[in-house]
C-alpha cells in the first residue's frame, strides 16, 4: 500500500559520483530534487580512481575545486614497458588548458564523502538513502516513481524529471526496456588497491605484456592500484587467492593482505545504451555508457552527463524552456561519448597487445616511427583523444561558423584572470550559469548598456576582458594567461 504521495521537481537516483554532482549542480542552479539511493550506507569502495581536468572543472562549479581538488594527487604523466623492463615510451603531465592537471588521481570513497558533505551543505537532507525505486512510469507530462523505504513501506514521487544514475546494472533502464549496445571483453582483470606502497611515483605504469598486461596507477595516501589481465583458464576464485596474488605482486611489492584495501575481478565492457531519454527520464554515467578503463574516463564521462543535463533542466523549471532542450542531451552527447568507449579501447588493444602478433606490430610500428617524433609523440601521447567538442545540439553556427578558429560548440579553455586586481580562475567570473564576454570597448559598453541580469532562469553574468600590462596581444589573439578582467 502506499504510504503517500509526494511531488518534487526533480528525482535522482543513484547516489554515486554522478548523482551526487548531478545533485550539487541542481542546488547550485536553485532547483528542489531528491537523491535516492538504494543502499543503506555508502559503498566506500575505491573503484574510479582518475579525476580529469574536465570532471575537476564541473566540480568547480559548486565549489570542491577549493577544498576537495586542491588535495588529490596530480598526476604527471605515464611510462610504457615492454616485457624487458625497458620503458619504451614516456608521456608529460600536459597543459593545464582548462584550468587543471589532466589526470587528478582520487580516493573514490573520499571524493563521494566530500559531494555528500557539499550537498548537504547546499540541500540539507536532499539524500535519502534505504529508498529503493521499484517502478517507474511517466505520464501527461510527470514522472511517477515508486519507492521503499527501509522500514518496507511504500512511497509514489511525482516528479517533472527523473534522473537514472544507477550504475552499470541500472534497474531503472531496464524497468524501461532499454538495451545496451556494443561489446563486451573476453578479457576478465584483477584490480587490487593498496596500502602503504614502496612506488611512490606519480606516473601511471604500462606494462604492455605478450605474457600478462599489467597496470600500476598511483593512488591518494601513499596507495597504488594494480590491474592484472586474467590468462585463459584462470577462475575468479583462483586468481584472488593470497599465495597467487603474491606471486603476481612479487616484482612490485611484498604481498600483505592486511595493505589490501580491496581486491576484486572485472569485466570491462565498451556499451552503449540505444537511449538516452525515456519521456522525463534520464539516463546518466554507467546507466547510460559503459567503457574499458584504459583512458581513466568512466566517472568523467558521467560528470560530463551531469553538467550537461541538470542546467536545462533548470533552464525548463526555471526559464521556461520547453521540455525538448533535453533531446540535445543525446544529441551533444552520444558520439563524444562513442569517440571516447573507442578510444579507451584502441589504448587496450595498441598499447597493451595481448598476442604475439600485435605485439610485433606495436614493437615495429614505434620504431618505424623513430624518424618522425612529432607522429611518435601523436601516438604514444594519445594525442588523438577527443577533444571535449559537441557535434551537434543547442548552438548557433556550430556547421557554419563565422570564423576558423571558433570555440562555438567547444569548451573554452580557462585561464587565470584578475578581476578588480585580485587573481583567480576565469570560470570564478563567469558564474554558474550564461556569460557574455566582451573583449573591445564597443563590446563593453553593449554589455554595459544590457540590464538583463537571467537567462532561462539562469543567472547572466557579463565580463570584459583586456590584456594587462606587460603582457600585451599575440599572433592577434590575448595571452592564455594575459586577462586582466571587470564587471561590465
Amino acid at each position: 500500500m502506499t504510504a503517500y504521495v509526494r511531488e518534487v521537481p526533480v528525482v535522482i537516483v543513484g547516489g554515486g559520483p554522478t548523482g551526487l554532482t548531478a545533485a550539487n549542480l541542481l542546488a547550485a542552479y536553485g532547483v528542489e530534487f531528491l537523491l535516492l539511493e538504494r543502499e543503506a550506507a555508502p559503498l566506500n569502495l575505491p573503484r574510479a580512481i582518475v579525476l580529469d581536468d574536465e570532471g575537476a572543472r564541473t566540480l568547480q562549479v559548486f565549489g570542491l575545486d577549493k577544498t576537495y581538488v586542491a588535495q588529490t594527487l596530480e598526476g604527471v604523466g605515464s611510462r610504457y614497458y615492454s616485457d624487458a623492463g625497458v620503458c619504451f615510451a614516456e608521456t608529460g603531465a600536459g597543459p593545464r588548458t582548462y584550468g587543471f592537471s589532466k589526470r587528478q588521481y582520487i580516493y573514490q570513497p573520499e571524493m563521494e564523502a566530500a559531494l555528500r558533505s557539499r550537498l548537504e551543505e547546499q540541500a540539507p537532507g536532499a539524500l535519502r538513502f534505504s529508498s529503493e525505486v521499484t517502478a517507474i512510469a511517466c505520464a501527461n507530462g510527470k514522472a511517477h516513481v515508486t519507492v521503499r523505504d527501509a522500514q518496507g513501506a511504500v512511497h509514489e514521487i511525482v516528479a517533472d524529471w527523473v534522473l537514472a544514475c544507477d550504475g552499470g546494472k541500472s534497474p531503472i533502464r531496464e524497468l524501461l526496456g532499454i538495451e545496451m549496445h556494443g561489446n563486451t571483453y573476453e578479457q576478465d582483470w584483477i584490480v587490487l588497491d593498496t596500502l602503504d606502497d614502496p612506488d611512490t611515483s606519480a606516473f601511471s605504469k604500462f606494462f604492455c605484456s605478450n605474457e600478462r598486461p599489467a597496470v600500476s596507477v598511483p593512488a591518494p595516501n601513499g596507495g597504488r592500484r594494480y590491474e592484472f589481465m586474467l590468462l585463459p583458464g584462470e577462475t575468479r576464485e583462483q586468481v584472488l587467492d593470497s599465495g597467487f596474488l603474491a606471486r603476481l605482486l612479487q616484482p612490485f611489492r611484498v604481498h600483505d593482505e592486511k595493505k589490501i584495501v580491496r581486491k576484486t575481478v572485472y569485466t570491462f565492457h565498451a556499451r552503449i545504451a540505444e537511449r538516452f531519454r525515456d519521456d522525463r527520464i534520464v539516463l546518466l554515467g554507467d546507466a547510460a555508457h559503459l567503457t574499458p578503463p584504459f583512458a581513466g574516463q568512466g566517472m568523467n564521462a558521467g560528470l560530463r552527463d551531469a553538467h550537461n543535463v541538470t542546467w536545462k533542466i533548470a533552464a525548463t523549471l526555471k526559464g521556461g524552456a520547453d521540455a525538448s532542450i533535453l533531446d540535445s542531451f543525446e544529441t551533444e552527447r552520444r558520439k563524444p561519448i562513442w569517440d571516447m568507449i573507442q578510444l579507451a579501447v584502441t589504448m587496450g588493444n595498441v598499447v597493451m597487445p595481448m598476442d604475439e602478433d600485435a605485439l610485433r606490430f606495436r614493437d615495429h610500428l614505434l620504431r618505424a616511427l623513430e624518424p618522425f617524433p612529432a607522429v611518435k609523440d601523436y601516438l604514444v601521447q594519445m594525442r588523438f583523444k577527443p577533444k571535449p567538442r559537441h557535434p551537434g545540439g543547442l548552438y548557433l553556427d556550430l556547421d557554419a561558423p563565422k570564423f576558423e578558429a571558433s570555440l562555438v560548440g567547444e569548451m573554452i579553455p580557462q585561464p587565470d584572470i584578475r578581476t578588480n586586481g585580485a587573481p583567480g580562475p576565469l570560470d570564478s567570473a563567469l558564474g554558474t550559469g550564461f556569460a557574455l564576454i566582451a573583449q573591445d570597448e564597443t563590446g563593453a559598453e553593449a554589455l554595459a548598456a544590457l540590464e538583463d541580469t537571467d537567462l532561462l532562469g539562469l543567472p547572466l553574468e557579463k565580463l570584459c576582458l583586456g590584456a594587462g600590462e606587460g603582457r600585451g596581444i599575440r599572433s592577434g589573439r590575448r595571452s592564455m594567461t594575459a586577462f586582466q578582467a571587470a564587471p561590465c
